[in-house]
């Protein structure tokens, strides 16, 4: 298979974007032409992608499928019944085919009666094409599609609120490998509902299967499968979910995998044996679910490896590797199940590598090559014949490839390819077995390819060094580049992103296909003459149409590459923003009396430079905070039975999406009472609101500004100013706070922020014809008109001034200014009262939530941002200005600026 990094990262990441969009048409029961449309694109790029990467059984699949959906876009049949479930039963395949192409860079032949079974849907074949029972394999079925409820068109959004939700309820979701508890499965229950309306059936299958499991011996492999569902979760939604907080009970790995291990050297025994392999694949799953609960990535993927080698162990290749390697797995598994934990890490996260390569086989072409392909190559070389290479533009018209391939196909053999993206011009690489004298084949391609896009040339063998060394690598080299040039580099690549985006959204928006579809309809209403000058036409618009399509899938990849290279360029480590605090911390702590010690981890994780310059005075602010207000002196800590000196960590970390740092102590504690207190001094609450607050509003008083639990003013506390401005600095960046505190432990301040602060997620909504962001940071949910939300509802029209503030039932309703008059209390009841919209989005702000009624839920998608007008930035509820797709610019709300104030009393 082709051997590039980066190439293989977007097949990963493209191909289960395309299955998760395929799986999701297919469940919903839809069958329109635009959802047609949409899965036969989809298994197009698929095949095409899975062609580049060399892994043919992936590319029959998708193709026999693309064939199938090809006829459905002709009227000829109708993606409902049999042709869903087998069009299914391809994704169910496909998955697992790109799961072993991904773990072992190893191809996947496509099954055979799957590949009947579809032709058989295609003939119209119904008793043929019945499936047939299958062996188990590591992907669970997919069930069959059930009508989905009705929806609003924000899956992202609600996909987002799902996966804050999982956050939450993690800690109980972990609590189910040991024990039951009532408030655990009942919470496991609601999840499961939730995720079923969003019509995620693995993940609710995952959170019943736990749930029924809990306490008990198949817990720990139910909670691996919840963990790796919610991985997919967050990839799907872009937020973090909670994978990486389920863990089985610390120190039990060797307890828990130990003894499955044995079990399984000994199941593996028995294949090698010639007994069935089905016990072994059977125990290869169940432990790699167990170290998925662990967190032991490298086993959980040997384990998986194992498990399709075992599934395959029909297979000639998959026989030749377990009589191969068998026996070095089984000592493998073993020394894994005796040597405690550190055995179980040091398992290395593939099998055992394929034979050393011939030196007849040209470098580049070897890793891509099979046993029986390395066979072919050394009987051609064995036999005579030349071994050519040739170079073929991608994107060529498809006349002129079939012309070549066929030229091509009379005269040599193709014995692999591989696609060449970076190349200039991206290019097919291909390595053929050609006749004894090369100018027979270069006479035959010239005559099939006058222009010349075709390049032909001969492929000499390796002649470097032999297989088994490896070549040192130089130094890196490093060069000097203006700060201007890079600004300059990352602006454009900003503007092309737009228009690429632009682009995208313009063939996806389905306005193309509808009209093609209605000329079709003309077209066979048309008579002979007419019809047939229509027919033509549409022949060339739909070529062109599919051009653009795969124009614009390059366009994509390309741009994704490209985002991860300016990315490098604009990143530093958050070393160099950790590196000003131990002084502070000593200043503090010296005019505190306070003894302190700065820990300090993730140094290495890198940010974007622009959230270097926002986070810097915030974080200044929580380690004086932490170590003025939060860790006691030490004669107190004495007292309380704590080490004199107090612990400060302050740590980055990646998560899906995001840069998470958190500043935490050992201190005190936030005390609740003390708190509250000085709100109700400050009449910022009353007694009986005081009482009813939850934990997390308490919090969010301490972010008022100008609040303080100081008795006295110093240098470092005392002033009333501090939170606020962090809370300020990290919403304009597009993140959000969160406080966690146990009294007589500690507090800890966590900072979620994008991975960078010229892209920020977003919820794109509509009100009074005009449409808005939200930070999807912010969103808790989305609703449908008329549902009861539990909270304040405002209406997003009246607030912005765009539209009438209706008095409420009962009384004289409040006029309003627009945003430069603020959400005063007159246009907060006014706008209540007008909440009649098509949706409601419940967005959370200072502890509380509220609902914004809108005309309308758009999408959510990544924003790109820009500077704010002076003018604009000094209105309430506006947060920043991004651009759409479409170029046009588009107001980010802050929903602080219009939330409903509490009044005391």
């Amino acid at each position: 298979m082709i051997e590039d990094e980066a190439l293989w990262q977007e097949f990963a990441g493209e191909s289960e974007d395309h299955l998760d969009a395929i799986d999701r048409i297919l469940s919903a029961g839809q069958s329109d032409r635009a959802a047609v449309d949409r899965l036969f694109r989809a298994f197009h790029s698929l095949k095409g992608m899975s062609d580049a990467l060399g892994a043919p059984g992936m590319k029959h699949v998708a193709h026999r499928a693309e064939d199938l959906l090809g006829l459905a876009r002709n009227g000829r049949l109708a993606v409902q019944g049999a042709v869903a479930e087998g069009l299914l039963a391809a994704v169910d395949t496909l998955r697992r085919q790109r799961a072993t192409v991904l773990e072992a860079h190893r191809d996947v032949p496509a099954p055979a009666e799957l590949l009947a079974r579809l032709a058989a849907l295609a003939e119209g074949d119904a008793a043929r094409a019945a499936p047939k029972p299958v062996s188990p394999r590591i992907s669970a079925p997919i069930p069959a599609p059930t009508p989905p409820p009705p929806m609003l068109g924000a899956g992202a959004a609600l996909m987002g609120a799902l996966a804050s939700r999982f956050l939450s309820a993690a800690p109980l979701m972990a609590g189910l490998a040991q024990d039951r508890r009532a408030d655990a499965v009942r919470e496991a229950t609601e999840l499961a509902e939730a995720a079923r309306m969003l019509r995620l059936a693995r993940l609710a299958e995952a959170v019943e299967r736990l749930a029924a499991a809990a306490g008990g011996p198949a817990a720990l492999p139910a909670l691996g499968a919840l963990r790796r569902s919610l991985a997919l979760l967050e990839e799907a939604a872009g937020e973090p979910a909670g994978a990486v907080l389920l863990a089985g009970p610390p120190g039990g790995e060797s307890v828990a995998l130990g003894p499955r291990l044995a079990a399984l050297a000994l199941q593996l025994e028995a294949a090698l044996a010639g007994g069935d392999a089905t016990a072994a694949m059977s125990g290869a799953m169940e432990a790699a679910e167990v170290a998925a609960a662990f967190g032991l990535e490298g086993l959980e993927h040997f384990l998986l490896a194992l498990a399709d080698l075992a599934d395959r162990a029909a297979d000639p290749d998959a026989a030749a590797l377990l009589a191969a390697q068998g026996p070095a797995l089984v000592e493998r598994l073993r020394i894994a199940a005796e040597g405690g934990l550190a055995a179980l890490r040091a398992v290395p996260d593939s099998l055992p590598g394929a034979e050393p390569t011939d030196p007849r086989i040209p470098p580049g072409f070897a890793g891509l090559l099979g046993a029986e392909g390395r066979r072919r190559v050394v009987a051609a070389v064995e036999g005579g014949r030349l071994l050519v290479r040739l170079r073929l533009a991608i994107g060529l018209p498809a006349e002129q490839e079939a012309a070549i391939a066929a030229a091509l196909a009379a005269e040599a053999e193709v014995l692999t390819s591989r696609t060449v993206l970076d190349g200039q011009p991206p290019h097919l690489d291909m390595l053929l077995a050609g006749p004894a004298e090369f100018e027979a084949l270069s006479r035959a391609l010239t005559a099939a390819d006058p222009a010349g896009s075709a390049i032909l040339d001969l492929a000499p063998a390796e002649t470097g060094p032999a297989p088994d060394t490896r070549p040192a690598r130089g130094a890196p080299v490093t060069m000097r580049v203006r700060q201007e040039t890079i600004d300059q580099i990352i602006t454009l690549e900003t503007e092309v992103r737009a228009a690429a985006l632009a682009l995208a959204e313009a063939l996806d928006d389905g306005g193309a296909a509808e009209a093609l579809a209605t000329l079709g309809a003309l077209e066979r209403r048309l008579p002979g003459g007419a019809a047939r000058e229509l027919g033509g036409a549409l022949a060339r618009l739909r070529q062109l149409q599919e051009t653009l399509e795969r124009s614009e899938s390059r366009l994509a990849t390309g741009m994704r590459r490209l985002d991860d290279a300016v990315m490098e360029l604009r990143v530093v480590p958050v070393g160099t923003l950790f590196g000003r605090l131990p002084r502070v911390v000593r200043a503090v702590a010296q005019a505190s009396a306070r003894e302190v010690e700065l820990v300090m981890e993730g140094e290495d994780v890198t940010i974007d430079r622009s959230l270097v310059e926002l986070l810097a005075d915030p974080l200044l602010h929580l380690t004086r905070n932490a170590v003025d207000h939060g860790i006691e002196p030490p004669e107190a800590r004495e007292a309380a039975g704590k080490p004199r000196r107090g612990q400060l960590r302050v740590s980055a970390a990646r998560r899906t999406g995001q840069v998470w740092v958190r500043v935490s102590e050992d201190g005190r504690g936030i005390d609740r009472d003390r708190v509250l207190a000085r709100a109700m001094a400050r009449g910022l609450v009353s007694a009986e609101q005081a009482a009813q607050m939850g934990e997390e509003e308490v919090f969010a008083l301490l972010f008022r500004p100008g609040f303080s639990t100081a008795e006295t003013v110093t240098e470092t506390s005392g002033r009333g100013v501090g939170l606020d401005v962090v809370q300020d600095a990290i919403r304009r960046a597009g993140g959000t706070v969160e406080v966690a505190s146990q009294p007589g432990q500690g507090t800890s301040f966590t900072l979620r922020l994008p991975l960078t602060a010229a892209v920020q997620p977003v919820l794109l909504v509509e009100a009074a014809g005009h449409p808005y962001a939200l930070p999807a940071a912010r969103v808790e949910a989305v609703l449908e008109a008329g549902s009861a939300a539990g909270c304040d509802v405002l209406s997003l029209a009246a607030l912005l001034g765009a539209g009438p503030a209706l008095a409420p039932a009962g009384g004289a309703g409040g006029g309003h200014g627009g945003v430069s008059g603020g959400a005063s209390p007159g246009a907060t009841a006014g706008a209540t009262a007008g909440a009649t919209a098509g949706a409601i989005v419940i967005v959370k702000s200072g502890g509380r939530s509220f609902g914004l009624a809108v005309d309308r839920v758009q999408k959510r998608t990544d924003l790109l941002l820009r500077p704010l007008h002076p003018a604009l930035a000094v209105l309430p509820g506006i947060g920043g200005v991004g651009v759409l797709g479409n170029g046009e610019p588009v107001l980010v709300l802050e929903p602080d600026g219009f939330a409903p104030e509490v009044a005391p009393g």
